[in-house]
């Protein structure tokens, strides 16, 4: 896909990833560029999760769910999962990877959660025996 130009907010954003294997691993919340010297821009990277939803939502909405992002995440300076556009294999209706979910870093605020949150609630999948 190299060279080629689609409108990013139309045919990117919201879209659902799919990995390698027919999976899901989350929708495009958000986009980073870069900016080459002289060049014109260029998506370097999708970003997706709470950590990049928050700014598009914005409002009081958007820091209620950073701030959230930021108490329950694992690492003391969060940031967005992000994955680079070079695992990119075909923009479609959804956005099909060439790599499989567990080797991105999508799972990263759903892995704490799962095991700092739900394994505490009695009787969820993941509780301890």
């Amino acid at each position: 896909m190299a060279g080629r130009t689609i409108d990013a907010g139309l045919r990117l954003l919201d879209r659902q990833l799919v990995d390698v294997e027919g999976r899901f691993a989350g929708k495009v919340d958000d986009l980073e560029f870069t900016w080459p010297d002289g060049g014109a821009p260029y998506v370097s990277a999708i970003l997706c999760g709470p950590g990049s939803l928050a700014s598009r939502v914005g409002g009081r909405l958007g820091e209620w769910i950073e701030s959230a992002h930021h108490r329950l995440n694992p690492s003391e300076t969060p940031g967005p999962a992000s994955i680079s556009w070079g695992v990119v294999h075909e923009v479609r209706s959804a956005i099909l990877l060439s790599a499989p979910k567990s080797a991105l870093d999508v799972e990263r605020f759903e892995e704490w959660t799962r095991d700092h949150v739900i394994a505490k609630i009695p009787g969820s999948d993941h509780a301890p025996d």
